[in-house]
């Protein structure tokens, strides 16, 4: 059997090119015809000898290849060295063929690898182990196909002896120097399922110097480990490399038993992850060949030759060296717990096993917060066996944050997870002071305070409350550093006014006092309410009647408007808002006989919001001549009654009745009662005790001869 080849995960593409020498015409890779059938070509290339021609071609699909492999390969020449005279000549007068695996054991030794992977290749059945069942065997055995199809190919193009015997080269030996020909390669019989098209190239027999040899464009080390790089572009013509590394700039060994080959990244996988879209980039543009090194600080001897499609080695590239260096750091120290030591005083330690032989010693780091920027405190490195320090210059305020670096001979550093400590402060910063702010209509608060001059002022809390005498609620969820704030708040409640207040906290979560309280008026977008009118009365010099104030507690005054016959509205009358007042009373005499009158009022409060006007009052006046007030109205208290007992004399022929009138000031005398003209006595029940009242009556008679004129009021104090 042949010695089977272990190959590490590498792709390979078999390798065409178009130079000088050659050219392809022909060997189409588009669907015609009928779409849904297979179809593909065969891909030649040549290269010119003098005294030969040699062909190396593959098809372009592994399909292609299989059947291919059955039917054999059919190879025309014709010449055109005489224009208009092509002559056609059959260079295989039987159809080429792959060996077969007992002529492989035959012809090849079982130690050439290339030869193993092409038998393998051909007609190994190791290849279909694992296969999947349904259309999942269906895609496992395309992909064996491909993996077949590719590892020839690589074969094929790194031993010209492997390629011939896998049919895809072929030696015209009968090729005259300086002839032009034309090279066919086809099917030697009849494709089933599927079409491949010839394959064709146009050459001239006279020998080109093939490019000498490939450039190294740098190399990088690194730990024990370096990398070369060469350009992709101009190196084409070549399918893998052959990397040689010398430990003395003389003598070479090759790092690998077959090429090396890299092929270019997938795009579709830079777009999927951008972690490896840097790496990828650098791989479309070079070849990178990682080496691990025998040891650091020596140098090292790199160059490499190329191998191409025909199996030929190009020169040796140019040669560069490199060194590798120790790039690894020592093990970093863990930290304890800082220990306070007074003042501004604190003891750093730390533990470290096992201290490598090439660490140098440490140096130690302090910050105000654990993302830094940190300063290093010790000028000269300490040994590698001490394991504490003293800090004495501490931040006195915050927490002080502290990194031990480790450093080794090479200048490796690395350091130690941050721990943090604390100079302890018990002292609170100021109150803040100058505490102002404004709200606007949209309901958003605006405060300032002047920032407060300690350095170790953290931020700052704000509070707020809708009452002066109500516990205070915290709005911020931790101390802001900004000297303003920015609330957002809902106008239209029963609150008019709500109260700030801000503190100060320090890096230790010391907190000042409060500021001074902050009273802000919210802006007012609820309209007041308006009065209501009642005991409206049509008297006989105008019309009479009194309002009931707003109840909201912002009113300031009153407008009262009068319409006529529902005409324009006209403002006749202003009144302040008197707290200690129910009502207000409103008389107009600027009026008319018999015409129809309109009353309504609103009120204003104190942002000038107008409220709805209130429920129209309708009056028909009817002016009527006054006749002399009615006398002798006497009024005493009867203490065992609990009653107010009134008293008159009046008489005259017409028909009339008449009006009690009663109010608490002599100003806000209203009806009380109407009586017949026939009674001349009343009762009042309802005077309270501790009251002071006034007592006036009037005659209004049913004709239109007038009333008579109010009479003196009368005064009573009940006890």
């Amino acid at each position: 059997m042949l010695q089977r080849s272990i190959i590490t995960c590498f792709l390979f593409a078999f390798a065409l090119m178009v130079n000088g020498q050659q050219q392809k015409v022909a060997g189409s890779d588009k669907f015609n015809g009928n779409p849904g059938m297979l179809h593909c070509g065969i891909r030649v290339i040549a290269r010119a000898y003098d005294d030969s021609v040699v062909l190396r071609w593959a098809p372009q699909e592994a399909w292609a290849w299989s059947k291919l492999n059955t039917v054999g390969y059919r190879i025309e020449r014709i010449d055109l060295s005489v224009r208009d005279q092509p002559k056609t000549v059959l260079l295989t007068t039987v159809a080429l063929k792959p060996y077969s695996l007992e002529k492989f054991k035959t012809v090849f030794a079982k130690e050439d690898n290339y030869a193993a992977i092409a038998a393998q290749c051909l007609y190994g059945k190791n290849f279909n182990n694992n296969i999947r069942q349904a259309n999942g065997g269906i895609e496992d055995r395309a992909a064996v196909s491909d993996a077949r199809f590719s590892y020839l190919l690589m074969a094929a193009d790194f031993d010209s002896r492997v390629a011939g015997a896998s049919a895809l080269r072929f030696n015209d030996k009968s090729a005259l120097k300086g002839g032009k020909y034309l090279y066919r390669v086809m099917p030697a019989g009849g494709i089933t399922q599927g079409r491949i098209d010839t394959g064709a190239v146009l050459i001239t027999n006279a020998r080109i110097d093939q490019p000498a040899h490939p450039e190294i464009g740098e190399a990088i080390a690194f730990d024990k480990t370096a990398e070369i790089h060469w350009n992709r572009a101009g190196h084409e013509s070549w399918t893998g490399f052959f990397v040689e590394r010398s430990e003395d700039g003389e003598h070479f060994r090759p790092l690998t038993n077959v090429p090396f080959v890299s092929s270019p990244p997938d795009t579709s996988v830079m777009k999927k992850d951008s972690a490896a879209s840097r790496l990828f980039a650098l791989l479309q543009m070079q070849y990178v060949y990682a080496d691990s090194l025998p040891q650091n600080y020596k140098t090292y001897t790199y160059r490499i030759r190329g191998i191409d499609p025909f199996s030929e080695l190009s020169g040796y590239s140019n040669q560069v060296t490199v060194r590798g260096k120790d790039l690894t750091p020592p093990v970093p120290p863990a930290l304890l717990t800082p220990t306070f030591l007074g003042n501004r005083s604190l003891r750093i330690s730390w533990v470290k096993e096992r201290p490598e032989a090439d660490c140098r010693g440490y140096f130690i780091t302090r910050a105000h917060s654990v993302n830094g920027p940190y300063e290093t405190i010790n000028k000269e490195l300490l040994p590698v066996t001490t394991t504490s320090y003293t800090d004495g210059d501490a931040y006195a305020h915050g927490g002080t944050y502290y990194i031990v670096a480790t450093v080794d001979t090479a200048g490796n550093v690395s350091s130690s997870m941050p721990v943090m400590a604390y100079v302890p402060d018990k002292t609170p910063p100021a109150a803040p002071v100058g505490l102002k702010g404004k709200i606007d209509r949209n309901g958003l608060v605006t405060l300032t305070w002047d920032a407060n001059r300690e350095e170790d002022v953290r931020g700052y809390k704000v509070y707020f409350a809708n009452a002066d005498n109500h516990v205070f609620t915290q709005i911020t969820s931790e101390p802001d550093s900004l000297t303003n704030f920015v609330d957002s708040i809902t106008l239209r409640t029963l609150t008019k006014n709500i109260w700030y207040k801000v503190v100060a906290v320090d890096d230790n979560n010391n907190h000042s006092e409060f500021s001074q309280v902050l009273k802000l008026k919210k802006p007012d977008l609820v309209p007041p309410t308006p009065p209501q009118a009642t005991n409206v009365v049509a008297g006989s010099r105008g019309a009479e009647m009194d309002w009931i104030q707003s109840s909201s507690e912002d009113a300031v005054e009153y407008l009262v408007y009068r319409s006529e016959n529902n005409g324009l509205r006209t403002l006749v009358a202003k009144f302040k808002h008197q707290p200690d007042q129910t009502a207000f009373h409103f008389s107009d005499t600027l009026v008319s006989s018999g015409l129809h009158y309109l009353y309504t009022a609103e009120t204003v409060d104190e942002d000038s919001l107008h409220s709805p006007l209130s429920i129209p009052v309708s009056i028909v006046v009817h002016l009527r001549h006054e006749r002399p007030a009615i006398t002798g109205l006497k009024a005493m208290f009867d203490e065992k009654q609990r009653k107010m007992m009134l008293a008159w004399a009046y008489q005259a022929p017409e028909e009339f009745f008449f009006v009690l009138l009663r109010g608490e000031t002599k100003e806000s005398l209203v009806p009380l009662r109407s009586l017949d003209k026939n009674i001349q006595q009343f009762n009042d029940f309802s005077a309270l005790s501790g009251k002071t009242y006034w007592y006036a009556i009037r005659a209004v008679f049913k004709d239109d001869k007038g009333d008579t004129k109010l009479s003196d009021p009368v005064m009573v104090t009940i006890r």
